[in-house]
């Protein structure tokens, strides 16, 4: 037994734990859903940095060792766990394979292991049977070598014979080793590839991140910081160049957010953070995303997915459900998470199902995981980065009362593999699958297989279709029952599989467009992208059969994606569909159709003149033809607009003015002159724009007109538009349009309205200031001259590095460093130097009730006490002391802009001091301290202002003793703890 952080005792003694009841048992430190078991079953000196661990198809115990991070200075190497006295605790281990660079992840594979090691892809196998590799093929190089969390990972054998492999985000040109010819520009995407045709390809967007998730269909999931959950909707090989409306097919797939970060629930007392203080208590540093299919935690846990949080020490779980064609995670659990500890040095970086179903948790066990790259230098310096890699855990979940046994010897044999993929638990039917494609079968082992496919377990129908799909001996036959399956996960696969068959099968070929009205929208969007991979040729031969499809399968309610899907479907004949669907008035159900197919057609200047004639004298509202000209124009390029310009001519004599704005932008797009009616309305529209007896949509337009205006035509309407009695979306437009100019007056007059802008703008205008650096020695002087409060600038890390570090500019860096430093902001460090001993003294949470009823419940609630005007603080136990300590003495250095102090005068001499509670464009509403609210019409306020800082006032330590302030700080950590 040894006592980590704060005396918290924790068990590290192999297979040591101790039962809180009859249904629950857990390690010490460990917070576990209740109903599960946590148990540490292997722990160095056996193995140390682990960041994989995965069962062989013998049922053994493999990790994979990373001590080179974060420095890169020693190789990683596998190392293959041994449980000698069967108790279920790993009590020896022996290398397996070393010196495999820095090897992010691996793959069992044919008596050895596929291994990530960038810049390669290593084949390590044991050729005599001792356990220990003695063999080591380079298959693949050309991979980057960058940081280490974002070097591709998450090696993943797929449904349909190929791996996967997340990028990190990473660029990289892979290629076969022997073959530099073959080299594939990544791009920042994942890829698959496969070892028996020697071809990779990229599969999409990368989420950036460390581990790959995919479910039992066959479906990837990622993961990366703070998007902790995105879901691959297809693969970029439909798009083969195509644009859609969408930037890419990633999409972060959380109902769960909160301002663009997803909550989640760490336990015991807080460390500081590093970097991004705001971020405590959300996720920031998710990876080892996990799909659970093991089948043994009940149907309760079937179609989720696990995520860790390496930063918060915890694993949060995620249930998913259908989202017209894509997916939807929602947590499964209410402010708690899956499993927690109060150990800081609890890193879970990867999780693996195991063999019986159990969920296995890889902890590389560091007291520092920061990438030394996001952590000031300031900071770093008071950091043991090396501390703890001389250790490493391995821990064990199960559900209490369930089991799911497999006896793995069972996949020695053919038949105890194809026997297998009926089994419950994911890992032996992919094991079992994996193991078939590598084995040479028999006709009555195939006929096996084939009887499979008419089982009544649905997910040995997936294996067998798949399987025999890659020995080449699935039949049409069979895959035409495949395509009309009762499960709709198996339809999904089968569209995948008859791709490859489409134009040699006219019955297949025909099945799989009446698909494209299925019942199920994942089901049609997957028809959808089948029959897109039709050649040019195939598609003429098939298109009066076609587009009557497509036509009825736009006339149901469709998502983004079954959009994205029928627009590559009509590739070949976009104009065309674009006609029909303008004539039959379908186009009503899905608008957004239109412009996915005005833009998959801007690429074409013929094509581009068909849809512009039909739009014409088409019965369509403004909007919808103003989004279908803006989708044109993103295809078109300088100097090719002369042939298009008598259709612009016809769509401009219509005189409609969001029309004729959105063609002047096409125009200019063009480098064509804009049109005298163009030019009519918007020298009209300078004064229409601040004209506030117009009513607000008609104000909103105007800006729109102006938009190609040169600056010095329309600025002094820009910075009135900037006035908080205008409309927020003018105020936005406003600042959007100026931040398309250089001109050195546009920061200073920016900063010095700064004070009248609304909240909502403020935010905008501070990206305008920082993110331009024209703006910046405005910036600069107004935070200088106390024009601007710090707090208001939201300097984080790499807000605040975007002036220490990243400019050319010497006098920009020597400035902001006299303001803050690479560590953050701080405004009082006297006061909270002088109230550091609180972090030091015994506090009593009872006594510090008093204190917050005292002194902060006037402005702020924490359970049942206090008055909700400032933060809510009832779950402020995320942050640690010393963040509470800094916040409480210096409120300034950093405010939520919600929390801003403002001074509001009405026309009648009413002089309200408050935070803005709400705005609209019609009025605002101010809450006072102690919770008074009062809402003024815009049209009575006199004068309105921010006061630049926080409405907790400076100099709260004046009212506190030291024992005080340490009794605040326990009550606000320990009321939910």
């Amino acid at each position: 037994m040894r006592v980590l952080n704060g005396g918290i005792l924790f068990l590290v003694l192999a297979g040591i734990s101790f039962s809180r009841s009859e249904k629950r048992e857990t390690l010490a430190g460990f917070q576990i859903e209740e109903g599960f078991s946590l148990s540490l079953v292997g722990s160095e000196p056996l193995f140390a940095d682990p960041v994989d661990f995965e069962f062989n198809e013998a049922g053994e115990a493999m990790v994979l060792e990373m001590p080179g991070y974060p420095f890169e200075d020693q190789q990683s190497r596998i190392v293959l766990l041994q449980d000698t006295n069967n108790d279920g605790v790993y009590d020896d281990s022996q290398v397996f394979a070393e010196n495999l660079q820095l090897a992010t992840s691996f793959l069992p594979y044919k008596e050895g292991a596929l291994v990530a090691a960038p810049p390669y892809l290593l084949y390590v196998k044991d050729l005599d049977k001792d356990k220990k590799a003695d063999a080591i093929d380079t298959l693949m190089g050309g991979f980057s070598t960058g940081n280490l969390q974002h070097n591709y990972n998450g090696l993943t054998y797929g449904l349909d014979n190929w791996i996967y492999a997340v990028n990190g985000g990473n660029s990289g040109k892979p290629f076969w080793w022997g073959d530099s010819s073959s080299r594939m520009d990544l791009r920042g995407q994942d890829f698959r590839f496969n070892l028996k045709t020697r071809v990779m390809e990229r599969i999409g967007e990368s989420s950036g991140g460390f581990g790959l998730g995919m479910d039992e269909w066959g479906r990837l999931y990622e993961t990366h910081n703070l998007t902790h959950i995105s879901h691959l909707v297809f693969p970029d090989r439909y798009l083969n160049g195509a644009r859609l409306l969408q930037e890419h097919t990633l999409e972060n797939i959380s109902d769960h957010e909160e301002n663009g970060l997803a909550r989640i629930y760490p336990i015991g007392e807080q460390e500081s953070r590093v970097n991004h203080p705001e971020q405590s208590g959300y996720f920031s540093g998710s990876c080892g995303i996990t799909y659970y299919g093991g089948g043994a935690f009940g149907a309760e846990y079937n179609n989720t997915v696990w995520v860790a949080d390496v930063v918060l020490n915890l694993i949060h779980t995620d249930k998913i459900t259908a989202k017209g064609s894509s997916l939807k995670a929602s947590r499964m659990m209410e402010k708690r998470e899956f499993l927690a500890s109060t150990d800081r040095s609890f890193r879970p970086v990867n999780m693996s199902v195991g063999p019986e179903g159990a969920m296995y948790v890889v902890d590389m066990h560091r007291q520092v995981i920061e990438h030394p790259e996001w952590i000031p230098d300031e900071i770093e310096k008071t950091l043991d980065l090396n501390a703890g890699k001389d250790k490493g855990r391995i821990y064990k979940i199960t559900k209490v009362g369930e089991k799911n046994p497999f006896d793995v010897t069972q996949l020695k044999s053919i038949d105890g593999m194809i026997e297998g993929l009926k089994h419950s638990n994911q890992w032996v039917r992919k094991t079992a699958h994996r193991l078939l494609m590598d084995r040479e079968l028999t006709d009555p082992q195939l006929n096996k297989l084939s009887e499979l496919l008419t089982s009544e377990n649905e997910l040995a129908r997936l294996h067998a279709l798949w399987i025999l799909q890659g020995k080449n001996k699935l039949t049409a036959d069979q895959l035409t029952r495949a395509l009309e399956d009762p499960t709709a996960g198996v339809r999904e696969n089968a569209l995948l599989i008859a791709e490859n068959t489409l134009s040699s099968n006219q019955d297949l070929l025909k099945n799989c467009i009446a698909l494209m009205t299925d019942a199920d929208a994942r089901v049609r969007m997957q028809a959808a992208l089948t029959v897109s991979t039709l050649d040019d040729v195939m598609f003429d031969q098939h298109k009066a059969k076609l587009l009557p499809v497509y036509l009825e399968a736009a006339n149901t309610k469709m998502d983004d994606w079954n959009i994205a899907a029928i627009t590559l479907a009509a590739k070949h004949a976009a104009p065309e569909f674009f006609n029909r669907l303008v004539a039959s008035g379908n186009f009503e159900t899905n608008p957004s159709l239109l412009s996915s197919l005005a833009l998959a057609s801007s690429n074409s200047e013929a094509d581009m003149q068909t849809i512009m004639l039909t739009l014409k004298d088409a019965e369509v509202n403004s909007e919808i033809k103003s989004n279908v000209i803006h989708q044109l124009s993103q295809g078109s390029t300088s100097g090719s607009g002369n042939g298009l310009l008598p259709q612009i001519r016809a769509l401009e004599q219509t005189n409609d003015r969001l029309v004729i704005s959105e063609l002047a932008n096409f125009r200019n797009r063009l480098q064509l002159p804009p049109s005298p009616e163009y030019l009519k309305y918007s020298r009209e529209a300078l004064k229409l724009a601040v004209d506030d007896t117009q009513a607000d949509s008609v104000r909103i337009q105007q800006m729109s007109l102006i938009a190609l205006l040169p600056y010095n035509e329309k600025s002094e309407v820009l910075y009135q538009s900037l006035q908080n009695s205008a409309p927020l979306k003018i105020q936005e437009e406003a600042l959007r349009q100026l931040s398309k100019f250089r001109e050195p007056e546009i920061g200073d007059r920016v900063v010095a309205i700064w004070k009248e802008l609304s909240p909502q703008t403020r935010r905008y205008a501070s990206d305008l200031l920082l993110y331009i650096e024209s703006n910046h020695d405005a910036l600069l002087t107004g935070l200088e001259q106390n024009t601007i409060n710090i707090g208001e600038m939201n300097f984080d890390l790499e807000r605040r590095r975007t002036l220490l570090w990243w400019t050319d500019n010497a006098d920009t860096k020597r400035r902001a460093r006299a303001l803050f430093t690479d560590e953050g902001v701080t405004n009082r460090k006297e006061a909270i130097e002088t109230m550091k001993p609180a972090l030091t003294l015994a506090g009593s949470s009872i006594n510090g009730e008093e204190v917050f009823e005292s002194i902060c419940s006037n402005c702020h609630v924490y359970g049942a006490i206090g008055k909700d005007v400032g933060p809510v603080l009832t779950e402020i136990n995320r942050k640690s002391k010393e963040s509470l300590l800094h916040e409480i003495l210096d409120p300034n250095s950093a405010v939520d802009t919600k929390y801003i102090n403002h001074r509001l005068e009405t026309k009648q001499g009413d002089l309200h001091m408050g935070i803005v509670e709400a705005e609209t464009d019609q009025y605002i509403t101010i809450k006072k301290m102690g919770g008074e609210k009062v809402t003024i019409n815009k049209t009575d306020i006199k004068t309105f202002n921010s006061l630049g800082t926080s409405l907790m006032m400076e100099g709260l330590e004046n009212s506190m003793t030291p024992q005080e302030m340490a009794d605040l700080l326990a009550f606000l950590q320990n009321l939910n703890t």
